[in-house]
């Protein structure tokens, strides 16, 4: 039996919270100033860290001696993460029509929509899972290819090439001649924060963990947080500067930042209870959910962001409590899971 690690599980529920700060700004009446850099810092860590430990959950359990075994492995795993992925699409819909017509029905919403399905969400916060089932894709065939080094350094690559499409994007946009192509991206993937340019770095940083031995944990900890303070550093320059953004998302410090964080978790050993699994379910849950709540707070009450939070992670907290609990009575539940 594999070692569970309750402090990743700790840690994804921890995670989850975050990505519905980033989606509620809740110290935005507080200070603007904190509330941008604690999205930009602290939050921005949380979806990285759920690409890294996909990755090293997927690949501790590769055998390199049986493709077979692993393809089926990788066959379920996609099947698993697309079924939640529909079923939240649907689930979504009423959203995603108000979202797409206020204006009226156009036909090119519908060529925009299969784009952003495959791509970039069915709806905007559920981007994460076609990008971590087109990442999971990418990083096993190049490591299945070519080995740990070369999928390394073309992940590599790609992040590199996201971030100078996602951070400099006012840059981009500023510039006449280089505008035009920049369009073209735009209209065509919309975004670099995808399972092309995003996703692959953190999931390659996920098997490398799972095929190299841990780092001390006093090293990944002081790795950690030299990476944070260099992490803020960079996203004080772009914000000195006037490129900072919402979608802002791709920084090079989060490359070390949560290959450390996630090494150091890794090395923490807590006594593994049924709790640490429910967290796990909850996590999941408050991340697919969370938007369904946190719309309709916000525009009853668009001046009490902190409010909007705290009703937003109590509403998707009870939903996901209420799944774990009658999981068992009403099997159309695990479906969410």
């Amino acid at each position: 039996m594999k070692r569970q690690y309750a402090s990743i599980d700790i840690a994804r529920y921890v995670s989850a919270l975050l990505v519905v700060c980033i989606h509620t700004f809740p110290f935005l009446e507080i200070s603007e100033t904190f509330n941008t850099y604690f999205i930009h810092t602290v939050c921005r860590l949380a979806v990285p860290f759920f690409f890294t430990t996909s990755g090293f959950f997927f690949f501790r359990n590769y055998d390199s001696e049986n493709e077979d075994l692993n393809e089926t492995r990788l066959k379920k795993a996609l099947i698993r993460l697309f079924r939640i992925y529909l079923i939240w699409t649907i689930i979504y819909l009423p959203y995603t029509i108000f979202d797409y017509t206020p204006t009226g029905f156009h036909i090119k919403y519908l060529f925009t929509y299969v784009r952003d399905f495959f791509l970039n969400g069915s709806y905007y916060h559920l981007w994460f899972l076609p990008a971590l089932m087109l990442a999971d894709i990418i990083v096993y065939c190049l490591y299945k290819k070519k080995g740990l080094n070369f999928t390394l350094l073309i992940t590599l690559i790609l992040y590199f090439v996201g971030y100078l499409i996602n951070v400099y994007t006012p840059i981009w946009e500023s510039i006449p001649g280089v505008s035009f192509f920049f369009g073209f991206f735009t209209k065509t993937l919309s975004t670099a924060r995808n399972g092309i340019f995003f996703g692959p770095m953190f999931i390659a940083i996920g098997l490398l963990l799972s095929r190299t031995r841990r780092l001390p944990k006093k090293v990944s900890l002081i790795g950690f947080l030299i990476s944070f303070v260099l992490f803020f550093v960079e996203v004080s320059l772009y914000r000195h500067f006037g490129i900072l953004r919402d979608l802002t998302s791709m920084y090079i410090c989060l490359i070390p930042a949560i290959y450390f964080l996630v090494n150091y978790l890794l090395k923490i050993n807590i006594p593994y209870r049924k709790m640490f699994t429910i967290l796990r379910h909850d996590s999941l849950m408050i991340y697919t959910s969370h938007i369904l709540f946190a719309k309709i707070f916000l525009a009853l009450m668009p001046h009490a962001h902190l409010v909007v939070y705290f009703l937003t992670l109590a509403c998707a907290q009870c939903l996901a409590g209420f799944v774990t609990r009658y999981q068992d009575q009403y099997p159309i539940l695990k479906k969410l899971l």
